[in-house]
């Protein structure tokens, strides 16, 4: 169209009748930033973006029903959208909702006042871009429109806070509203956002159908972990994961002791905890009487393992940062969980997408006094053994952690089911997937340790890294295992 003189369109306007297309009766997702994009592709040969409002305006007067709204970074215009005419049926429905701040004030107050039902809720703080009028966007505005929002829903599921500044204040509004949705919520994320000492413990424990709780880059939780009113337990929660959080460990303690046997996957990456003098092993209950834990733990990074092996049995997925210290309590982790499926172990300079710079920056591990262990106590329910650590052990060590791998595939356990008590079952172990690609210590002499001591189950086999393979030795084992394992990095063009 943007081809065409004048003339020629108001031509084409005069013959052609209304579309039966109309794109507003059929949009669902209200993303600003798309619609702008959409826009400039064609609105680019005008001389400005003066269409581009009342161009929102329309989408949203004529729409039946958004069921998700996106807010980015950029808007062309100050104006509220919640305030547009027709918004009110618009938005009503709404199930999903994700929030860069605000661009201007009032905005998520307005959206609490419409929508009730909102599944789905993502906040991330920004500095303020625009202004309306004399009024400059605040975190102030922000904080009390967001507890507004949740307060006001119904079903609330998933809630995500982000603060990429590590900066803003969270008010304990919003932290407070969270109990509103007690019954409901299922799924809490906290993205980089700077606690100040404040730590929402109290009402992530009201939570009592949370399956899912992500800490990942935050800070400043506290030192203490004080718990007021009654104690709830974290009953469905079943995922957790601590990414370069630096927690108090009797924080990450208590959190993983409330878990309890509710969870399944554990993930556990980058630094975990603060670089902070030992804290005493104290907790503080409602009455600010300090009570001591049964175990004498510190807070110590070397016993990032330890609660595992205390408190949840039944883990199933153990995605692990660790450290050669850390190592220690692995046998006691695999004798303790016999449900687990999967267990990878990370190095701290593990990259996922250089293998090179990866194997590079890796210390080499010691493990010939663990490695029998591990292999003694791996749970017939393993699946999938991940050593993303350049981990360095004989031959004949591996031979026997193949041989207690073995072992514990031919041992029988008693049965649970009390109608046959006393009866006793045989495990099979289930071991399909062992990575070693970052051990650079295989040699010929560990792969004829697959020859005396096969493992029938495994499947998968990754020694990528490994350094003293010969090419003969090799080409002969892989005429046995077939594509099943991957080639040295050594004998890839």
């Amino acid at each position: 169209m943007s081809r065409l003189s004048m003339e020629e369109q108001d031509s084409i306007d005069s013959t052609i009748e209304k579309s039966t297309f109309d794109y507003a009766t059929f949009l669902r997702v209200f993303d600003c930033e798309n619609i702008l994009l959409a826009f400039r592709c064609w609105a680019i040969p005008f001389s400005s973006f003066s269409l581009f409002k009342p161009l929102i305006q329309h989408f949203i007067y004529n729409s039946p029903k958004f069921d998700r709204v996106d807010f980015k970074k950029n808007m062309l215009f100050n104006d509220n959208i919640f305030l547009f005419p027709g918004a009110r049926q618009s938005f009503a429905k709404l199930r999903s909702c994700n929030f860069f701040g605000e661009y201007t004030k009032g905005l998520i107050d307005s959206c609490a006042g419409m929508a009730n039902d909102i599944r789905y809720i993502t906040f991330r703080c920004l500095e303020p871009q625009h202004s309306n009028g004399e009024d400059m966007v605040t975190s102030d505005s922000s904080m009390d429109g967001l507890a507004h929002l949740i307060r006001s829903q119904k079903h609330l599921k998933k809630i995500i806070l982000s603060d990429g500044r590590l900066n803003t204040i969270f008010k304990n509004e919003v932290f407070d509203s969270l109990t509103t949705q007690s019954n409901t919520l299922t799924v809490i994320k906290f993205l980089s956002i700077n606690f100040h000492e404040r730590f929402p413990l109290d009402q992530l424990l009201t939570c009592k159908n949370l399956k899912v709780l992500k800490i990942v880059n935050c800070r400043n939780y506290g030192n203490e972990v004080i718990i007021t009113g009654k104690t709830y337990q974290f009953r469905q929660l079943k995922a957790i994961t601590f990414s370069s959080s630096r927690l108090p460990f009797e924080l990450y303690r208590k959190l993983i002791s409330l878990s309890g046997d509710s969870l399944q996957t554990v993930i556990l990456m980058g630094k975990v905890f603060m670089e902070a003098a030992p804290l005493p092993n104290l907790f503080t209950n409602n009455n600010n009487t300090p009570t001591r834990l049964n175990s004498g733990s510190t807070s110590s990074s070397s016993f990032i393992l330890e609660p595992f092996v205390e408190f949840c049995p039944n883990v199933k997925q153990i995605l692990a940062c660790v450290n050669e210290s850390q190592l220690a309590y692995l046998p006691s982790l695999l004798r303790s969980c016999r449900n687990l499926k999967r267990l990878s172990l990370y190095d701290s300079k593990y990259q996922s997408r250089s293998f090179h710079t990866s194997v590079k920056d890796m210390q080499s591990i010691n493990v010939e006094d663990l490695l029998a262990r591990v292999g003694q106590s791996i749970p017939s329910s393993l699946i999938k053994f991940n050593i993303n650590m350049n981990w360095n052990f004989s031959a004949e060590i591996f031979g026997l952690f193949l041989q207690n791998i073995n072992k514990t595939s031919s041992s029988t356990v008693p049965l649970s089911d009390g109608t046959r008590k006393g009866m006793m079952v045989a495990r099979s172990i289930q071991l399909q997937r062992l990575s070693l690609q970052f051990c650079t210590c295989i040699t010929d002499e560990h792969l004829e340790m697959f020859y005396k001591y096969p493992v029938n189950s495994l499947k998968t086999l990754k020694i990528r890294g490994a350094e003293g393979v010969s090419e003969d030795a090799f080409r002969k084992f892989a005429e046995i295992f077939g594509d099943n394992v991957s080639v040295p990095q050594k004998f890839r063009k």
